[in-house]
């Protein structure tokens, strides 16, 4: 008797449990076709966005990369240029290792020039609003400029001049690189401003 009791009790209990879940989940014939179709169209709509932003990170990414590339390779050719001058040239001697310090202060102005450059969306913007879109600005900024000027070779230029008792030398440079570098951007920021304004 007493088995016979729990059974009907583990069958109660059983059938309790099924009544709540199906009132919690909906038959397949009691969706509505209008409610599968926006959870679909949501569920589209969000894996587009995913991709949209995926291709604009690898764009953004492939527009630094390039930047990248360029300042490197021109900072190394200048580089080379410089070298070879001064090389040949023995009243320039004391000129060696400077071109690093005109490499940073000319790309401080460069760099300089872009912050004074309105950001803009290309694809609203109207025609005359004069600017870069961010694109660019990567690109030119944190691509060509980041790789274009070095501050590590500046150091060690300077720690090579300390360490050859050159300290006049090293803090004429280092003042040189520093002020020169902040106003050359100083005037690459207003240059653009006064030539975005006409």
């Amino acid at each position: 008797m007493m088995c016979g009791n729990k059974i009907l009790v583990l069958l109660a209990v059983l059938i309790s449990n099924v009544n709540a879940f199906t009132s919690l989940h909906q038959s397949p014939s009691s969706i509505s076709a209008a409610s599968l179709y926006a959870k679909e169209k949501k569920h589209i709509s969000f894996g587009k966005s995913k991709a949209l932003q995926l291709n604009a990170m690898i764009a953004d990414m492939a527009a630094v990369g390039a930047g990248a590339v360029a300042g490197a390779i021109s900072r190394y050719q200048l580089g080379n240029i410089a070298t070879r001058i001064i090389a040949e040239d023995k009243r320039l001697s004391h000129l060696t290792g400077w071109h690093t310090a005109a490499i940073n202060i000319f790309g401080s102005f460069l760099l300089g020039s872009l912050a004074g450059i309105p950001t803009i969306d290309t694809s609203t913007a109207k025609q005359e609003v004069r600017g870069i879109s961010p694109r660019v600005r990567l690109m030119a900024g944190v691509g060509f400029c980041g790789s274009f000027t070095t501050f590590s070779t500046f150091s060690v230029d300077i720690l090579n001049m300390l360490n050859s008792g050159k300290f006049v030398r090293a803090i004429t440079y280092a003042t040189t690189n520093n002020v020169g570098g902040i106003a050359a951007a100083f005037a690459g920021f207003n240059m653009a401003k006064r030539m975005i304004k006409k």
